[in-house]
């Protein structure tokens, strides 16, 4: 003996060496040595409800369906609460063809976990068998019941789906239930939110309608169509749904959202509105939360602590913002701030779980009301919350209209004022909002972050730039990957008139949304009637691959009043220059911040006229446009957009110059 104290580690537990062990010969398919694995990790723990289910798993991979049983029960047993063990036992009893008991275990599942979605494909069909035996029968009570049941697990297995950002399988649920069912109002309903999700917003208005036929008073009907006739730009009858939504249902969240915050987005997409209505809108929504006349916030820390700063967003996963976001997280000083990300889910994906490994303070948010968020923010003494998301989806404004922290601030999702009073300071650049343009038309402070308002981090494995699309094809292509709600009458007579200007060229537009035929063919209408043939359009529905679209793009027009972010940054990144009109609200100027910050301002317009000169010259200059693709990248790399830890730096400077 050395005289010295032994502190055991995890790798020195005996336990997990035997479960590492188990894992690895699992792994292997040596289900004999897994098994021994397990049963000595039972010696040791006799409770062990992991050895229990292991053993049941070795069991059910051999065929030994009773034993199988046996092991999942006594899981179970111990630890009656996990769904994967219920699950499990549920499996090994259908095995042996105690169906009953098998269903009475899935019935738990999901009842313990609304959105464990193996529990659904296990339970259905055990009731579809036992509608199809009652059908047989011409027992019309028993099918009759069943086949309510089956509507309502497959809607409902729709909606876990949905929840995991599978809009195909989440599709298909809605509407095998409504096979099954066809008066069954809410499959309807979820239908047609899925459809609009997916970006098929006239089949979306005609689910939404059908619900409404069936029971007027669904008020979760009335809110699906409202959102699918507002993805059309039809305002005035979306909002009248969501007046309807919430006067079957005053206490309907969504509801509420929509007719509020989520309509002051909707208008950041008009081109007919004003600045000055715009601003008016916001300011009279503000007036329903007004600043607190005492701030509950904890006083901001004392001077040579951390400043601990939070980041309320919904976007903590695979979204646009996370190229914005993912910098801050990954450059942030923690010796100097301690970070708090307070997420708004469910959503949580591999992009979630990269964001996390930084090792940031991580609070999940969609399970706390707005006191509740409140309390939890100003309990974590968080100095300076920053909101990510304003008006946008998942956004928590009404949450922070109490002030739970000494300085907010607004940034990046939500370009333009929130009108919350609470909400002090609003974070951007010289470009988006220059000095003297759009003070007035803000209830937050303008606070100018030097050389740029964010960071730009590039897609994970993006493909190689492309030899240039003229050279193949012939004609210049035009593009935009925009959504394609930033698509207006005035967007497609001022772009007429640069397909016009430049003989030949084409027009590629790529966007969820057009894979909706409704939404294709006014698109086509409204070129038509500017002169454009169809046949010069390309409309194609967003995929998984868009990023190899622009490898078929000569050069990306930017739109307005709402113009590119992150996509203005892809098109960069890819080696496409991107052509843009500054506007007079800051949604209509990020793209110019971008090009600013690469050091190309000369693709900058200030008016119509100017814009389609600066296009009509790119496209007449073939070695140029080649140089500029090939350039592209090497450029924006060595740019302040992609110097991320230099950003964070000028972004840290402003927290300490506010609380000085």
């Amino acid at each position: 003996m050395d005289g010295q104290q032994h502190v055991m580690t995890s790798e020195d537990d005996p336990l997990q060496h035997l479960a590492r062990s188990a894992d690895a010969a699992m792994s292997a398919g040596n289900f004999r040595l897994a098994g021994e694995a397990f049963r000595k990790m039972l010696i040791l723990a006799p409770g062990n409800a992991s050895a229990f289910a292991g053993l049941g798993t070795v069991a059910g991979l051999q065929g030994e369906h009773g034993a199988a049983a046996e092991h999942f029960g006594a899981a179970c047993a111990l630890e009656p609460g996990n769904p994967f063990y219920l699950h499990n036992y549920g499996e090994a009893l259908r095995q042996l063809g105690r169906n009953h008991d098998a269903e009475v275990n899935f019935r738990k599942v999901i009842a313990l976990a609304p959105g464990f979605i193996p529990a659904y494909d296990s339970l259905i069909p055990l009731l579809q068998a036992a509608h199809r035996q009652a059908l047989q029968r011409t027992d019309a009570v028993r099918s009759g019941a069943l086949a309510r049941e089956l509507a309502i697990l497959s809607s409902n297995q729709g909606n876990a789906w949905l929840d995991a950002h599978d809009l195909k399988q989440a599709l298909e649920c809605y509407r095998r239930s409504i096979a099954v069912d066809q008066g069954y109002v809410t499959a309807w309903s979820n239908l047609a939110n899925a459809l609009r999700s997916a970006g098929k917003n006239c089949e979306a208005e005609e689910a939404g309608r059908k619900a409404i036929g069936l029971d007027p008073g669904f008020a979760p009907a009335w809110n699906n169509l409202g959102n699918a006739l507002a993805e059309q730009g039809r305002l005035d009858e979306a909002s009248a749904c969501f007046d309807r939504a919430l006067a079957l249902k005053p206490d309907f969240p969504a509801a509420r959202h929509n007719r509020g915050g989520g309509m002051l987005m909707n208008h950041l997409y008009d081109p007919e509105i004003s600045e000055e209505s715009l601003f008016g809108l916001h300011c009279r929504w503000g007036e329903g939360y007004p600043a607190p006349a005492l701030s509950t916030a904890i006083p901001i820390s004392s001077a040579g602590t951390r400043l601990r700063v939070g980041y309320l967003s919904p976007d903590f996963r695979t979204h646009a913002m996370l190229h914005f976001l993912e910098p801050i997280l990954a450059h942030q000083d923690t010796a100097l701030f301690d970070v708090t990300c307070y997420a708004e889910g469910p959503a949580n994906d591999e992009q979630t779980k990269r964001l996390q490994s930084y090792g940031h303070s991580w609070v999940w948010t969609h399970t706390l009301d707005d006191a509740a968020l409140r309390e939890r923010i100003a309990g974590d003494r968080i100095d300076i919350l920053v909101d990510c998301a304003g008006h946008t989806q998942g956004g928590r404004l009404e949450a922070l209209s109490a002030k739970p922290a000494p300085v907010m601030l607004s940034w990046m999702g939500y370009l333009g004022t929130t009108g919350l009073p609470a909400m002090e300071y609003r974070l951007t650049d010289a470009w988006a909002d220059p000095p003297g343009l759009t003070e007035s038309l803000h209830t937050e402070q303008l606070l100018r972050i030097p050389g740029g308002m964010m960071s730009y981090r590039p897609h994970v494995a993006s493909p190689e730039v492309s030899g240039l699309p003229l050279l193949r094809n012939g004609f210049v292509t035009f593009g935009s990957l925009n959504n394609v709600r930033k698509m207006n009458a005035v967007v497609a007579a001022l772009w007429a008139r640069v397909l016009h200007a430049v003989p030949g060229s084409r027009l590629l537009l790529q966007s969820g949304h057009l894979a909706d035929a409704g939404t294709v063919g006014r698109m086509r209408g409204m070129f038509e009637a500017f002169g454009i043939h169809a046949d010069r359009l390309d409309l194609r529905p967003s995929s998984t691959d868009f990023l190899l679209t622009y490898s078929e793009i000569d050069i990306a027009l930017d739109p307005m009043p709402y113009g590119g972010g992150v996509t203005t940054c892809d098109s960069l990144w890819m080696g496409v220059p991107v052509v843009t009109l500054s506007g007079s609200r800051p949604a209509g100027r990020l793209s110019a911040s971008i090009l600013h910050q690469i050091g190309r301002s000369e693709w900058i317009a200030s008016d119509r006229d100017g814009y389609i000169g600066i296009l009509a010259g790119l496209a007449a200059d073939a070695d140029r446009l080649s140089g500029i693709r090939a350039g592209l990248r090497p450029a924006m790399t060595a740019s302040p957009l992609c110097n991320e830890a230099g950003f964070v730096r000028r972004l840290e400077q402003v927290y300490r110059e506010l609380i000085c």
